[in-house]
């Protein structure tokens, strides 16, 4: 017999951010989302009795929370304010009001992707496989599966 272990988490939150697109779009503009995100991690329990700790996923949505989401290829300057070049907007911003992400665009699909990347930092090795949904909206979510160990 195998059994298969798995934690959900879900958690709402409020970010802002803008596409680079090579055609015209809404997106290209600063906009925000009541983003969704949704965790499903498979393994087994670690020496804590844990899969995961349900506090890391939390403590990486707050990091996201009530601020604009940029790519580390947009900024121009990062000290204690961040400035940002793109789309023909220029805007110099608290870094306590910025998140960089290390991808070259903000779309669900690379947010979905920086979570699963984030939670892989703090897995253990009983991790199998992490999931990761991220909702922009009630129709519309990107995932991304990460396969650990062979899986």
């Amino acid at each position: 017999m195998r059994v298969i272990r798995k934690i959900y988490w879900s958690k709402d939150f409020d970010s802002s951010h803008f596409l680079v697109l090579p055609y015209e779009s809404k997106c290209l503009r600063i906009h925000g989302h009541t983003y969704k995100v949704e965790v499903e991690i498979e393994g087994e329990v670690n020496e804590n009795g844990m899969i995961f700790d349900f506090n890391h996923l939390s403590e990486l949505a707050k990091l996201l929370d009530h601020r604009l989401i940029v790519s580390e290829k947009w900024i121009k300057e990062n000290g204690e304010t961040i400035i940002i070049e793109k789309n023909g907007k220029k805007l110099e911003l608290p870094k306590s009001e910025v998140v960089v992400i290390d991808k070259s665009n903000v779309t669900a699909e690379y947010l979905a992707e920086w979570f699963a990347e984030k939670i892989l930092e703090k897995a253990g090795k009983n991790i199998r496989e992490i999931k990761v949904k991220v909702w922009e909206d009630p129709r519309s979510y990107a995932e991304i599966t990460l396969e650990l160990q062979g899986s």
